[in-house]
């Protein structure tokens, strides 16, 4: 028996779907079905009453839920003594790459000036590199883009942000008060594969019928930003992007937002869990980052 088998059957019995149930811990549906058929399969029991409308607990699987949850918490008190012993709390960090941004920082610098006693493990990656980081346990908490989907119970929006023209100041554009996507019609320009709103961006640029000459194509923003300084492209990016060697420009008919904000898992039970969202929910400033980027 392994503790993702336990979280994943809670995830079911509490969402009633292994759709809605595999979307919360961030694996597939069919890893999740393996998992707990591999569960109940072990204990020798049936748990789950499976249907296409909502999926059932068994009088089996009642009695094992109060067991599951006693089994967690007894997980999450062994991991807090251990933390007590040693004179320190931790927490597992995942920030997405793109959001190495002002905001964030000054958001870690102020929890950990406000939690010294809490030693923060930062881990960086994709968003679906974090979302399995996180449903596989592997991080506590991540920062990431919010779709809007996510359960209020784990998720907590910080903030909104538009995306904006980067240029460097010798750029043609780097004088406008704003742009139009046609204005970068076959431009040099840096295609940031891993941005959010890739895929959406692509059709908005369709859309306004507008072909950038994409010269670079990378997975890196300070890549993105040294072509943008040294004059060699445009590119598109979040508004809280800081570098001294370029110019933001608003985008009249570019109106794609990011949401920031943080992510955790379900029956997640720990202090500084709660610490640090409680912590970025009180910080009112970071609601009007954006309008002071």
């Amino acid at each position: 028996m392994e503790l993702r088998q336990i979280r994943y059957f809670l995830a079911v019995q509490e969402t009633g779907s292994f759709t809605r149930a595999a979307e919360k811990m961030f694996v597939t549906q069919p890893a999740l079905s393996a998992a707990i058929k591999t569960l109940e399969e072990e204990l020798g029991v049936q748990l789950l009453v499976r249907s296409h409308k909502r999926v059932s607990l068994t009088a089996e699987g009642l009695r094992f839920r109060d067991r599951a949850f006693a089994i967690l918490a007894e997980c999450n008190a062994a991991r807090r003594d251990l933390m007590e012993q040693r004179g320190s709390q931790q927490l597992r960090l995942g920030i997405l790459d793109t959001f190495n941004t002002p905001p964030i920082s000054r958001l870690l610098v102020q929890f950990r000036m406000t939690y010294p006693e809490v030693v923060i493990h930062l881990q960086s990656g994709s968003k679906d590199g974090l979302a399995h980081r996180l449903g596989q346990d592997q991080v506590d908490l991540i920062i990431t883009a919010l779709s809007g989907d996510e359960a209020s119970s784990t998720a907590l929006p910080l903030y909104q942000e538009r995306f904006v023209l980067v240029v460097s100041p010798l750029h043609e554009l780097a004088t406008r008060s704003s742009v139009h996507l046609a204005d970068l019609h076959e431009m040099p320009f840096v295609l940031r594969r891993n941005c959010e709103v890739l895929d959406q961006g692509k059709r908005v640029f369709l859309t306004e019928q507008a072909q950038p000459l994409i010269n670079c194509r990378t997975e890196e923003d300070a890549w993105a930003l040294m072509m943008v300084r040294s004059n060699l492209a445009a590119a598109i990016m979040p508004e809280t992007v800081s570098d001294e060697g370029i110019v933001k420009v608003p985008i009249v008919d570019f109106g794609l937002i990011r949401t920031v904000g943080c992510l955790w898992r379900v029956h997640s039970e720990q202090e500084t869990v709660r610490q640090f969202t409680a912590f970025s929910a009180s910080q009112d400033w970071l609601r009007s980052a954006c309008q002071a980027a």
